[in-house]
């Protein structure tokens, strides 16, 4: 008889383990609570990999005290353990000290929260909550004892909510609220305009101007709803009238995976796409050139490949400046049917 060996289950992965190093620190902490708890709970209960990162962070908690916070880390003798350049990776971050290749998940002290341009970064609340930042975004995070809120003040972001039927979680973009229990979604904030896309639950969306009724315990945010979604549901508010549409989630999410998805996306509107991730900036001299239409996936921040492609479809000149990569001549197209580009990576 043949012996059948077990299937071997996967290791944590980076982000679970520093996941696990922040509900280390939280939970020996002076700001230990029930919510804390309760929330540790729901993310231990989650995936046996949760467990065990919890048990490896544990053990680096006790071995972190020859850790120096202020500084570089000194110098330590691990004990032959498996996975021990991880569970360095744990030591460093639940004290603080986020190395290059561990992504910095750990509980807020600052309740302001930004990244810079090109830059992505993912944060887990004490409630088990999860924010992942797009780049240059800026937010804030309020709890309260009632209401869980979120202030974004500029650029994207990603909200995984952990659902607390009695506390729910408020994000406010500009004249916009979205409410919400257990869910997950993406709001993104413009100058003029917020866009709101539900990937899993539901969310309300709420005017928060000072005419609208008003939820309790929360001032500026109103009982009347706007929109109400329902998943793969995106809302759009850019003047008197909000715009839905349903496209592809992983078109819109794949920031996460550092890709732009562009759909016959006019020329104007997919370089200011691009440019949010490069401080090398495309630009377009002929106004001829603004509504041409693009299509692909491009890696974000890829400035230089992006502008050859189009030259390319376009039979435009490239032409490299100082932090700018300009995209001139007149455009042409050699599509048979006349809408655009064949897609391109």
């Amino acid at each position: 008889m043949r012996r059948v060996t077990p299937a071997r289950a996967d290791p944590p992965t980076p982000a679970v383990y520093a996941e696990a190093a922040a509900w280390v620190a939280r939970l020996h902490g002076s700001g230990r609570t029930s919510d804390v708890e309760a929330g540790f709970r729901q993310w231990l209960a989650v995936d046996a990999a949760h467990r065990r990162a919890f048990e490896q962070a544990t053990e680096a908690w006790e071995l972190a005290a020859s850790v120096s916070v202020a500084g570089t880390p000194r110098m330590t003798r691990w004990p032959e353990k498996r996975d021990r350049p991880l569970v360095w990776g744990i030591a460093a971050v639940a004290v603080g000290i986020a190395p290059a290749g561990i992504s910095t998940l750990y509980w807020i002290h600052d309740p302001t929260l930004s990244t810079g341009v090109g830059e992505q970064r993912m944060v887990t609340l004490e409630d088990g909550s999860r924010i992942t930042l797009n780049t240059s975004t800026r937010l804030s995070v309020q709890y309260e004892p009632r209401v869980r809120y979120v202030r974004l003040l500029e650029g994207e972001a990603l909200f995984d909510v952990a659902k607390m039927p009695d506390r729910p979680f408020i994000v406010t973009a500009g004249d916009r609220d979205i409410r919400a229990l257990g869910t997950s979604f993406d709001v993104r904030r413009e100058e003029n305009r917020v866009v709101v896309m539900l990937l899993e639950g539901n969310v309300t969306v709420l005017s928060n101007q000072p005419s609208g009724m008003r939820l309790p315990g929360s001032p500026n945010a109103p009982a009347a709803p706007v929109e109400t979604l329902t998943p793969g549901d995106r809302v759009t508010f850019a003047g008197a009238t909000p715009t839905r549409d349903r496209p592809p989630v992983e078109d819109v999410t794949a920031w996460r995976n550092g890709e732009v998805v562009l759909d016959k996306t006019r020329l104007v509107d997919a370089v200011t796409e691009m440019n949010r991730y490069s401080t090398t900036k495309v630009m377009i001299d002929r106004p001829e050139a603004a509504n041409v239409r693009v299509s692909g996936i491009f890696r974000a921040g890829d400035s230089v490949r992006f502008a050859h492609a189009v030259a390319e479809t376009y039979h435009l000149e490239v032409v490299p400046r100082s932090h700018q990569i300009l995209l001139t001549g007149a455009p042409a197209t050699n599509s048979p049917s006349g809408g655009g580009p064949e897609p391109f990576r």
